[in-house]
């Protein structure tokens, strides 16, 4: 073979190669975040994880076979990797990060909510792990919780913010007051209504003021009034992260995320 044919069969190769490669699916990853809240504690804050396009089986954070087949673009694939195999790795969990819940005897499950799939707005999840595919900035909150009494089954956990408002960012000084606003998201069906392909939509859940909250994390606690606000007096200088939630509700087991503050005097500095 003369050196001109030699190169130009290399030339095909390559040019053979680069097209093979254009016609493979792109594999740009989607940042999404995953949650976990348990009964008395966040077990896990907001976590960012990369997800695959779609195209390929999930796969366990340290590359190895899962137990189920679901594609790596999905809630199962979030919540792995953002727990790094800590859970059972099953389609409906039962214990994530230590933490086990069982529908018998008292109707305990890990709720899983969603955010930024189709809305801007908290949903209750109709799907499981695996069939619930996520979109770049997507957010997924597993929550531990109890089902709802009848007719609606509606539990009481669900996703719960916290946010300041007065002063809205910055330090503080001691003495100084700071106000903050409780919202929850409970949904209001799901059950929801047939779409005539044999699956059944559940709406979006609609914020309300969280009234009767406690916010606490400082040396003193409060509880949200009526309009879901709150004000504490802080008292003393440090760092500190405060959070919303029920303590001691044998239902209510909603966590805010903690929010960090952080009080000057003059002889601590932010």
């Amino acid at each position: 073979m003369s050196r001109r044919t030699r190169r130009l069969c290399r030339l095909v190769v390559i040019a053979l190669a680069a097209l093979a490669a254009m016609a493979l699916p792109a594999l740009a990853s989607a940042n999404v975040t995953v949650r976990v809240v348990g009964q008395s504690s966040e077990l896990l804050a907001a976590t960012s994880v990369a997800l695959g396009e779609g195209g390929r089986e999930a796969v366990g954070f340290n590359g190895e076979t899962l137990p189920h087949r679901c594609a790596n673009d999905t809630a199962y694939q979030a919540l792995e990797l953002a727990v790094r195999g800590r859970w059972d790795r099953e389609l409906f969990p039962l214990e994530i990060l230590g933490e086990r819940h069982v529908f018998s005897p008292n109707e305990e499950f890990w709720i899983l909510y969603d955010r930024n799939v189709t809305s801007e707005l908290w949903h209750f999840a109709e799907y499981g792990l695996c069939e619930l595919h996520l979109p770049a900035n997507a957010t997924i909150l597993l929550q531990a919780g109890v089902s709802g009494p009848e007719p609606t089954f509606i539990p009481e956990a669900v996703p719960l913010e916290l946010e300041r408002v007065t002063p809205r960012e910055g330090k503080i000084l001691v003495g100084a007051r700071l106000t903050v606003h409780a919202t929850k998201w409970k949904p209001t069906d799901i059950f929801g209504r047939e779409d005539g392909r044999g699956h059944f939509v559940i709406p979006l859940s609609t914020p309300s003021n969280a009234a009767g909250y406690t916010v606490a994390g400082t040396e003193t606690s409060v509880r949200t009034d009526e309009s879901g606000n709150a004000t504490l007096t802080l008292r003393r200088a440090g760092r500190f992260r405060i959070q919303a939630s029920m303590p001691g509700s044998a239902t209510d087991w909603s966590r805010s995320q903690l929010i960090e503050i952080c009080v000057e005097d003059g002889r601590f500095r932010c």
